[in-house]
């Protein structure tokens, strides 16, 4: 998402002064930015902010980069010197050169992205072909300057001085950043071959260059580009790098979470006191520049106040009247404006204002140079509320213009506004503003319309049919109803796994050692008989399971409820006889769970270890149970989403209704009544993160596991057919066994000799 720079500048958002303490004020540490560095750029307003039409005043309607070369000329510049007040891209402009066909190569984290830059360095084909490959990152990661990186500890601080230290004059700017091509252009000649992060930012201090823009000035000439989701999904943050996909390869990888990862960057909340922080800073903004400003500023600046008042107020007025009870209401982007008495404003030109004259970045340097930690900042942070936690203004601008590109996007369909209110301590109200985006396919469309091709790969993509409908682009007939791109153009390609079919066990157990059914919905939860049945099946399997067992609940409150109710009856202790057990605590718990794990399982002469957890817990993703770290998973229920859940309701109300309006729907939902696509989204998300679990072991060719369900519900063919292909051996593997036959199947399945099918 666009422009999220989080820093903490401290001090309150009120009209008071700083005082003058020890700390050194920030124009002593920025090198002097004067008044007119803060003060916004003159904006050439239009008639419905200032009332004067600027179209009258200069007939002559100029493109932006000869407006550049206009204001050059007119300050005594060079025309080839940099810009960068102008922009964020480029310092340097570098002359552009013709693209090359490249592939975009995306996954979530860098160190995945790393990974895959150092397999492609060991192929023949990159060594051949003389593949030049560079990783985009962020300036945290890419950054040279060590005396600008060791007084900024976060990835927004650092944004910011980056930024101005482009804008000072040549003696004050950053020494990475030449402010003549040749230096750039040689990074670009440096950049040869398969590079990661740290091999450009090696480059980049050999040759005193900013590796950040080296990086994407070496783009164009690049046939592999490899970079993380938030840099391709959203498409200001491509904006803001001249990223092109025309006509170029997407592969997006870890895809199975795709839809989710997208909806989350396309979302952003507003509470009160982010309102509060920026409306005071603002406020004092305006105070010391609104006569500095021409009238287009003046008047655009003015409107943001009052929008910004009047969602305090309506924030104000809701949790006056919540008196201590919580509630959640998702509503529409216009009856949200409506509400808050802010349907006059035109949110997309204010969006547009905010974009356009940089505006946060003026407030960000203004609060940094004025927000000093005060007696009176103290004191008034003493007077708010248990959880109120202090926001840094930085974050309030960046969170804020982010809300309002969200609902100022008039072509954007499925946004919602969640309006909850929470209690926080002693009957303390809080009220949050969620943009909610319900369709994926608005923004990864623009993927697919541009890209030659789109790859999605993942080793757990199943299921994939709601992947496809939710993220297929929609084409709009002269009736205005929705028109699904020819569903021929979305291929599917899988594989069979890369261990022998013998080297897996998966067995769905229907009952436990007393008869008993396993089903483990809501309400069974609540059955002791049942819970101490699993936990005795549980117990038998670790008897016949060498190494580690890994068990997956579907949340925090079964695992506790249960791991409860075992040690009460004695299962524990039974387990314990042969395994140690470990249960995983929620975020704020025990974070060295899975370092003791594998210290027990990998003692010598251990009998394993049990590690009891959670599906879309931290370690049901991304975390390898390789050998005797996982010899069996075991799925303990169907970790079927809340429909309580207000966004999920709405999420699968407007699927069903094929990416249409349903007011009713919502509501029918939470109460359990659903459509077929309804259904099939929800069923899709609970076996997505069930799959994504299991594939948790398994990790390389020779390694064996078992997978073993502890619920009845999996033999359904709804949710046995969305298993991976893997799992799924025609029938055999997802019919329901008694305990008996399963425990002795499991048994058997250990005595083999897995040596003889190992593949090396």
């Amino acid at each position: 998402m666009r422009g999220r720079r989080m820093g903490a500048f401290g001090g309150g958002s009120g009209g008071a002064q700083p005082s003058v303490g020890k700390r050194k004020t920030r124009e002593e540490i920025n090198d002097g930015l004067s008044d007119s560095d803060m003060v916004v750029d003159a904006y050439e307003s239009d008639p419905a902010a200032s009332g004067n039409n600027a179209e009258d005043k200069d007939p002559v309607q100029y493109s932006d980069s000869v407006r550049r070369l206009l204001r050059k000329k007119a300050a005594g510049q060079p025309y080839g010197d940099s810009d960068s007040s102008d922009s964020d891209n480029d310092p340097d402009e570098v002359p552009e050169e013709p693209e090359v066909t490249k592939i975009f190569y995306a996954s979530r984290t860098h160190s995945q992205l790393q990974q895959f830059v150092g397999e492609l360095k060991r192929t023949d084909f990159a060594k051949e072909n003389n593949v030049r490959c560079v990783t985009l990152g962020s300036r945290m990661q890419l950054c040279g300057n060590e005396a600008v990186r060791s007084k900024c500890q976060s990835v927004g601080t650092l944004n910011e001085r980056c930024l101005e230290l482009q804008q000072n004059n040549k003696k004050k700017r950053c020494p990475m950043l030449p402010t003549r091509h040749t230096p750039m252009l040689d990074y670009k000649d440096a950049v040869n071959g398969v590079m990661d992060i740290e091999d450009l930012v090696t480059e980049g201090r050999k040759m005193s260059v900013c590796a950040y823009y080296g990086s994407r000035n070496s783009v164009n000439s690049a046939h592999v580009v490899a970079l993380p989701y938030n840099m391709l999904l959203s498409k200001s943050a491509r904006q803001s790098m001249n990223l092109s996909l025309k006509d170029h390869v997407v592969v997006v990888d870890e895809a199975h979470n795709l839809v989710d990862t997208v909806l989350a960057i396309h979302s952003v909340s507003l509470d009160c006191q982010t309102v509060k922080t920026l409306l005071g800073l603002v406020q004092r903004y305006w105070s010391k520049y609104w006569k500095r400003m021409n009238s287009g500023n003046a008047g655009y600046v003015r409107q943001t106040m009052a929008l910004l008042k009047a969602l305090a107020k309506y924030m104000a007025a809701l949790t006056k009247s919540a008196q201590g009870n919580e509630s959640a209401e998702v509503v529409s982007v216009n009856e949200f404006l409506h509400r808050a008495h802010a349907d006059h404003f035109n949110v997309y030109k204010i969006d547009r204002y905010l974009r356009t004259s940089k505006l946060g970045r003026k407030l960000n340097m203004f609060a940094d140079s004025v927000n000093q930690t005060s007696e009176e900042d103290i004191a008034q942070r003493a007077k708010k509320p248990m959880g109120a936690v202090p926001v840094a203004p930085a974050t309030a601008v960046a969170m804020f213009e982010t809300f309002m590109q969200s609902i100022g996007n008039p072509e954007r369909r499925g946004a919602r506004i969640v309006v909850r209110v929470t209690t926080v301590s002693n009957e303390q109200a809080q009220v949050e503003l969620k943009y909610l985006l319900l369709d994926p396919s608005d923004s990864f469309g623009d993927i697919c319309r541009e890209a030659r091709a789109v790859v999605l790969a993942g080793g757990t993509m199943q299921p994939t049919d709601d992947v496809i409908s939710q993220l297929l682009p929609t084409n709009h007939t002269i009736s205005g109803q929705p028109e699904l791109m020819d569903p021929n153009n979305a291929r599917l390609f899988a594989w069979n796994h890369v261990v022998h079919k013998s080297h897996v066990a998966a067995v769905v157990v229907g009952s436990g050692p007393t008869g008993q059914q396993l089903r483990f919905t809501y309400h069974d939860q609540m059955d002791a008989k049942k819970l101490r049945d699993a936990g005795n099946a549980l117990a038998a399997l670790c008897a016949v399971v060498p190494g580690g067992v890994v068990v997956f609940f579907p949340s925090y409150q079964m695992l506790l409820r249960m791991h409860e109710e075992w040690a009460s009856c004695g299962v524990i202790a039974r387990i314990e006889r042969k395994k140690s057990v470990f249960a995983e605590q929620p975020s704020n718990g025990d974070s060295g769970i899975l370092d003791r794990y594998t210290v027990q399982v990998q003692r010598p002469g251990s009998a394993g270890a049990v590690l009891l957890s959670v599906v879309g817990g931290r370690l049901s993703e991304g975390i390898n149970f390789s050998d005797d770290l996982g010899r069996a998973v075991v799925m303990i229920g169907v970790p079927f989403p809340s429909l309580k859940s207000p966004e999920l309701a709405e999420r699968l109300a407007f699927y069903d209704n094929h990416q249409r309006e349903n007011a009713k729907a919502a509501a029918e939902i939470m109460d359990g009544k659903m459509g077929n696509r309804a259904r099939e989204l929800y069923e899709s998300l609970c076996m997505r993160a069930v799959n994504q679990s299991i594939g948790r072991v398994i990790r390389h060719r020779g390694d064996y596991a078992a997978v073993v369900f502890l619920d009845c519900r999996y033999a359904d063919q709804r949710i046995a057919r969305k298993l991976p292909a893997w799992i799924v051996d025609g029938q055999q593997n997802t019919n329901a066994l008694a305990f008996g036959p399963a425990i002795s199947r499991i048994a058997m399945f250990f005595k083999q000799d897995f040596t003889a099918t190992k593949h090396v």
